[in-house]
């Protein structure tokens, strides 16, 4: 770390694109990240680069940490998954999470991972049996606070009495930057236009996010605007969307975070020609971690690719973090 600022970053996710495409397989992938320094800080998510996840060989680990040494990589972040309905007869036991999260905390510690996310979902429960795991492992498991997720939502603030209380550095959140927007993205509207959605509809729908009502009201108004304008069952269910994938809690309250934080999602869509991400507040958001004087890591993390199928992954990467090193040295 230089200065006690954040470690930029890049998490893997944001080439899905590119990855689906077949156009780079793991190594070279990881050799193009490091190729337009887009590191050192490098997230992957489990399930979708390592065949064998939620285990690896040793050979594998072995390979893994050679080839980020040799690119002068650092791992940041594995992306781990609680699937509790990864069977059809029941959903996972209490006891069934904690064995398939033990397994995946042997994964990250194999290859070299200080954090492991997982889901909120998981509760206070299950954190609490899952702290001492993640001590032994050496490794801080933090749960994502992905849009509608804000510092005062119910099951946020359960989980933060739950690591007040427990004061352990090893388990805690992983911001992402989808629940402090400004607007949702440009792509979204317009992939809703290219599914029929008439003009009307997106500017009741624009208007109905801005507000400050509870998401339940969002969602009724929503309904409502989609059978005025005679919306398709399409149209209507992405329209949905706008309320699970973009939230608009205001910067500030991200430095009530920030102590239970070792990693953070720097989600994002597009950057404009004068290098500002147009639906969220970056300026301010990196105000509040330079205040607060966060020093952990930050994953670009280009979420465009559920909206274009584009293998375009790179490029925005590499406009995020001009736009982050700028706001960083300002």
């Amino acid at each position: 770390m230089e200065n006690n600022k954040p470690i930029l970053g890049v998490t893997l996710y944001s080439f899905t694109n590119e990855w689906l495409s077949r156009m780079y397989n793991f190594d070279d992938l990881v050799a193009r990240v490091a190729e337009l320094k887009l590191g050192p800080a490098v997230e992957v998510v489990g399930f979708q680069s390592f065949r064998t996840y939620p285990d690896v060989t040793d050979e594998f680990a072995d390979h893994f940490r050679n080839l980020f040494a040799k690119y002068g990589l650092m791992p940041s972040c594995l992306g781990a998954n609680c699937d509790v309905g990864r069977r059809k007869d029941h959903l996972m036991s209490e006891g069934e999470i904690l064995t398939y999260l033990d397994r995946q905390l042997v994964t990250a510690k194999k290859l070299g991972f200080p954090v492991m996310r997982i889901q909120t979902f998981v509760g206070p429960k299950v954190f609490e049996k899952l702290a001492p795991m993640a001590e032994k492992a050496g490794v801080h498991v933090a749960c994502e606070l992905h849009s509608p997720l804000s510092v005062d939502n119910p099951d946020v603030v359960a989980l933060r009495e739950l690591f007040d209380r427990l004061k352990s550095p090893f388990i805690g959140f992983i911001p992402d930057f989808s629940s402090t927007m400004n607007l949702p993205p440009n792509l979204f509207w317009e992939n809703l236009g290219s599914l029929g959605a008439p003009a009307g509809l997106i500017e009741a729908a624009k208007t109905i996010w801005l507000t400050d009502l509870p998401i339940p009201e969002k969602f009724a108004g929503l309904a409502e605007a989609s059978v005025r304008f005679k919306a398709s069952p399409v149209v209507a269910g992405q329209l949905n969307t706008v309320m699970t994938m973009f939230g608009h809690m205001q910067p500030g309250k991200l430095a009530e975070l920030l102590p239970y934080t070792h990693h953070i999602h720097g989600k994002f869509y597009e950057v404009d020609a004068s290098g500002r991400e147009t639906s969220m507040p970056y300026p301010e958001i990196m105000a509040v971690l330079k205040k607060e004087g966060y020093h952990g890591t930050i994953s670009a993390e280009w979420e465009g690719h559920a909206f274009t199928q584009e293998a375009v992954g790179f490029k925005w990467v590499q406009a995020w973090h001009a736009m982050c090193t700028r706001l960083l040295a300002d």
